[in-house]
């Protein structure tokens, strides 16, 4: 029987905590630059900093659940992934107001989304997906430029 390793096991932790130090930095400089006498609380949601505390709490307990999602999931589900965030760009296309000239962020109520970062995710792991089949040759410049019909039935 095989041992169940942990999730935590080959994590480069050297790596996380620069990571860390370089948010936290920013999270200090943002702070710094719009400091305010009225609002001297780091973690007042009214004011960019907080806001920015929020944002970055966010953001490590998604990265923590990206990484305990098993990666077999993401090989199975990257092209209904990528099919669903194109559909998504193309609402967007439909439904998405001019921001500063740039047709790009869906609003839902006070929530502003802007799908094309999603977008590239989703891109990164279908073509991650296509280029790990059998029978992809790199070296082939049919494969670099376009999908031969025989890759496919992988989409599907």
């Amino acid at each position: 029987m095989r041992k169940q390793n942990s999730i935590f096991e080959n994590i480069d932790w050297l790596l996380v905590v620069f990571y860390l130090v370089l948010v936290l930095l920013g999270w200090i400089n943002i702070y710094a630059a719009v400091y305010n006498e009225e609002h001297k609380n780091m973690f007042d949601l009214t004011q960019s900093y907080g806001r920015q505390m929020l944002w970055i709490g966010t953001s490590l307990v998604i990265g923590l659940a990206i990484l305990v999602i098993d990666g077999k999931f993401y090989a199975a589900f990257s092209f209904p992934i990528y099919l669903l965030m194109m559909g998504i760009l193309l609402v967007v296309l439909v439904v998405a107001r001019d921001v500063q000239g740039a047709r790009s962020w869906i609003e839902i109520g006070s929530f502003k989304l802007q799908p094309s970062e999603f977008a590239k995710f989703a891109t990164n792991m279908a073509l991650a997906k296509y280029l790990s089949a059998l029978g992809i040759r790199l070296e082939d410049m049919k494969t670099k430029l376009q999908p031969d019909s025989s890759s496919f039935s992988l989409w599907l």
